[in-house]
């Protein structure tokens, strides 16, 4: 049997955002691209053509804060100023919004403000994909039954554009290498047949040239990429 992935791609529409929906089309890969409200109010038409070619948007607040660091009221006006662009493009590109979703920036899913957003969330109709055979004990402890889509999998490509580079990672190789280890407990099991994945990357035009040969890394791996059940 085949691992399945389920591929997202946080702080997007970036100047790359078409050339990457492009090669993903090629490849018949469908993605969630998780999108700033900021950056869609500059590139609203190809993210209207990634909607048009079955892409999911979805919600990664309006100018990526760590919500931990916002009063309740900034949580609220990032998700909800983000959700009402969406709308609009989803409107715009005569696409039925197939469903809502959010990921928090970094990961901060907001501390003492946690609960209030996860109410938030619900409330606006936020839910969290059926993500089929997720089995890592970590993930079903600490983010299971949240509305917010985390990740099983960081490629840590984000950390290649830092000024200090996280666990030495300091480019594509460095990104490649980590894809062969296997810790299905420590987030890192790509190698692991036991559960399927939730792979995180980044639109970031910093990453772009990483963004096939990881793409690549992962398919020679039998990798077979899939949305998730909406339903």
């Amino acid at each position: 049997m085949k691992k399945i992935a389920y591929l997202t791609i946080d702080d997007a529409p970036s100047k790359d955002f078409k050339r990457k929906v492009d090669y993903l089309l090629s490849k018949n890969i469908l993605a969630i691209f998780f999108c700033r409200g900021e950056l869609l109010k500059q590139r609203p038409k190809i993210v209207i053509y990634a909607i048009k070619k079955g892409f999911i948007i979805g919600n990664h607040s309006y100018n990526h804060p760590y919500f931990s660091r916002l009063i309740l009221k900034q949580c609220f006006e990032q998700i909800k100023k983000t959700d009402e662009i969406i709308d609009k493009l989803y409107k715009k590109a005569e696409v039925r919004r197939p469903i809502k979703v959010f990921r928090f920036p970094s990961l901060d899913k907001g501390g003492k403000n946690k609960k209030a957003v996860q109410i938030l969330l619900k409330k606006l109709g936020y839910k969290q994909p059926k993500f089929k055979n997720i089995t890592y004990k970590w993930y079903q402890k600490e983010h299971g039954k949240d509305i917010d889509v985390y990740c099983s999998y960081d490629t840590y490509d984000w950390t290649t554009i830092d000024k200090k580079p996280e666990f030495g990672i300091k480019g594509l190789k460095e990104v490649l290498e980590r894809m062969e280890e296997d810790d299905p407990e420590g987030c890192r099991g790509l190698n692991y047949k036991g559960s399927n994945e939730i792979i995180m990357m980044h639109d970031f035009t910093g990453t772009a040239h990483m963004f096939k040969p990881m793409i690549e890394h992962l398919l020679a791996k039998g990798i077979v990429f899939k949305l998730p059940s909406i339903k």
